[in-house]
């Protein structure tokens, strides 16, 4: 249980400094990234002490690698436009 409330801390830790993240974007892909393996890790220990069944985790894991994909590809867009990846500088 103690891993539990760990995780959840951690994950609304990572969230709060998601939002408090202010020089690039690439800091914010990064923290978003950790708090999808944070909730995947969370998932992971909820369905096998409730359900004992994998396909919950695998469709996670499939959403995240698509986030992953599109946020990546979404930021060397905004790079290859803007020419750098500071937040402050866009519009």
């Amino acid at each position: 249980m103690f891993i539990l409330y760990f995780l959840s801390l951690q994950m609304v830790f990572l969230i709060v400094l998601f939002f408090l993240t202010q020089h690039t974007y690439l800091n914010a892909l990064l923290l978003l990234e950790s708090v999808v393996l944070t909730s995947l890790v969370l998932s992971i220990f909820v369905i096998w002490v409730s359900v004992n069944n994998l396909y919950v985790f695998i469709l996670l894991l499939s959403l995240g690698v698509c986030e992953a994909g599109l946020g990546l590809s979404l930021l060397m867009s905004y790079i290859k436009i803007m020419g750098n990846n500071c937040i402050n500088s866009g519009f």
